[in-house]
């Protein structure tokens, strides 16, 4: 039976000695594939690779007769129901030929010189590494990332291949992967040493503000995130929340720290999870929660519990020490190379230290970003969606709600303006926002992110928005100003 497989329909026959099949084993210059005589075939070859596509499958005993005849020629053999993809082995080379139903494919060793035969057919195509690029540049991170890791699994010593893998890990987040890859390439420039010195944990001091009609707040907030194996990151932090609340009355101002306390883990398939933990130190309010993200920036799912972590944003929480438990689910999905969409939707619970939740809401937010030009500068659109409903609201004395909120549904429509000076990167937003509920005004920001040298990185932004939050109605102005150092070798 097994000598059927040499048999070429439309071309002149192979001819092989019956003594050849004593051992089962076809020991010729050519193997043979042969499908089904009914069978369509058809053969493509790309990237050294032949991909066969057919409308009946080739049966197992016939691939096992062909592995006994190619032998160690074989890089890579994997088939299905309908297609079929054959690589040969590092340093061989494969040339063949088609008759209906049959494939005759003749494998040459690879050249007696052992260096050279290691490095034959081990390089990355062009078309390949340009490929994982336009993907990263084109907003899929994580597309990109798988691409790259097989294809450094694939050609382990191309060094093109090694740095297209650390890169896309740092476009995909994954600081410390890619600074293992830099390090192992013994990469100088410095992008590699920016992220080989980042890998070990940052340090970071920041200020926020916010001004509004009834509550302004400033925070003042310093941080640690420090690397403690290969999977896990610990990180700390204090927060002083300055805060003014303006009454018919009087104007009252307080001052409020909160200790933070994070555990985060990262695995296979670009899955995070983080365990939270804050602590107000000057009311008791307690809390911890987790979070866990899995994908990448173009395909992510996210999911948020808190419970009872310290909150100071409506005017009463700010009076009496407050706190916000929160349950919410996310994706983020990007539509195609100009077009991501996200939405996340959840139930928050505002409460007092000392009591049970006062009041509850759902939360829902989305947005779409359209990206009208890519090339300096970009130009874009983004549409947000923010809005909570209030369900239940807990009244104390005199029939007043103890933290009293308003249900409120925002649209916003900006136009968008990006771009990189040198080496600071420069995004502002202007647009319109609009509240169902009653309320609209003008959106418009700028924010700068700049590295200084290798260890250093600023960030700031601020602005005005209409935005309606709890606690904050009507117009805002807001800044936000951050500066981080790595604590790894900067050398």
């Amino acid at each position: 039976m097994i000598a059927l497989l040499l048999y070429l329909t439309d071309a002149p026959a192979l001819t092989v000695p019956r003594t050849v099949f004593a051992d089962t084993r076809i020991v010729v210059p050519e193997a043979v594939l042969a499908w089904p005589d009914d069978a369509v075939v058809r053969i493509d070859e790309r990237d050294g690779e032949l991909v066969a596509r057919f409308d009946r499958p080739v049966t197992p005993d016939r691939i096992a007769a062909f592995r006994d005849a190619a032998g160690d020629a074989i890089g890579d053999l994997r088939w299905n129901d309908d297609s079929l993809v054959l690589r040969p082995a590092t340093g061989w080379t494969m040339t063949w030929r088609q008759a209906g139903p049959a494939v005759a494919l003749t494998f040459s060793p690879p050249a007696s010189n052992d260096a050279l035969a290691e490095n034959v057919d081990d390089i990355a195509s062009d078309a390949a590494l340009t490929a994982i690029e336009a993907d990263a540049a084109a907003g899929y991170s994580g597309q990109a990332r798988r691409a790259a890791t097989a294809l450094a699994k694939r050609y382990p010593t191309d060094r093109r291949a090694a740095r297209m893998l650390a890169d896309t890990r740092l476009a995909d987040g994954d600081v410390r992967g890619a600074a293992r890859d830099y390090r192992a390439l013994a990469a100088d420039d410095l992008t590699a040493r920016r992220a080989i010195a980042a890998a070990p944990g940052t340090a970071s001091i920041g200020l926020t503000a916010r001004d509004g009609s009834d509550l302004s707040q400033a925070e003042f907030a310093a941080r640690i995130d420090a690397a403690v194996a290969d999977t896990l990151v610990v990180g700390g932090g204090l927060r002083h929340v300055a805060s003014r609340v303006g009454t018919d009355v009087q104007t009252v101002r307080t001052g409020d720290t909160v200790v933070d306390a994070s555990l985060a883990a990262a695995f296979d398939g670009a899955v995070r999870v983080q365990l939270l933990a804050s602590a107000a130190l000057d009311n008791g309010v307690t809390g911890g929660g987790a979070k866990a993200v899995a994908g990448s920036a173009d395909a992510q799912f996210r999911v948020t519990l808190t419970r009872h972590m310290p909150d100071y944003s409506t005017p009463a929480q700010v009076l009496a020490g407050g706190y916000l438990s929160r349950a919410l689910i996310g994706v983020t999905y990007r539509l195609t190379p100009g077009l991501a969409a996200q939405a996340d939707v959840g139930a928050n619970r505002y409460g007092l230290a000392g009591s049970r939740g006062a009041s509850d809401t759902i939360v829902a937010n989305g947005g779409l970003d359209y990206l009208i030009r890519r090339q300096f500068p970009a130009l874009g659109l983004t549409y947000r969606f923010e809005a909570e409903y209030v369900q239940r609201m807990q009244m104390g004395v005199g029939e007043l709600a103890l933290i009293p909120l308003a249900t409120r549904e925002n649209h916003t429509v900006q136009g968008l303006v990006s771009g990189a000076l040198g080496t600071v990167q420069m995004t502002a937003l202007a647009g319109w926002t609009v509240d169902r509920f009653g309320g609209d005004g003008p959106t418009a920001s700028l924010g700068i992110a700049a590295p200084i040298a290798v260890a250093w990185r600023v960030e700031g932004s601020g602005g005005i928005t209409s935005i309606a939050r709890p606690g904050f109605a009507g117009r805002q102005l807001y800044a936000r100003a951050l500066l981080t150092r790595s604590l790894g070798n900067t050398q």
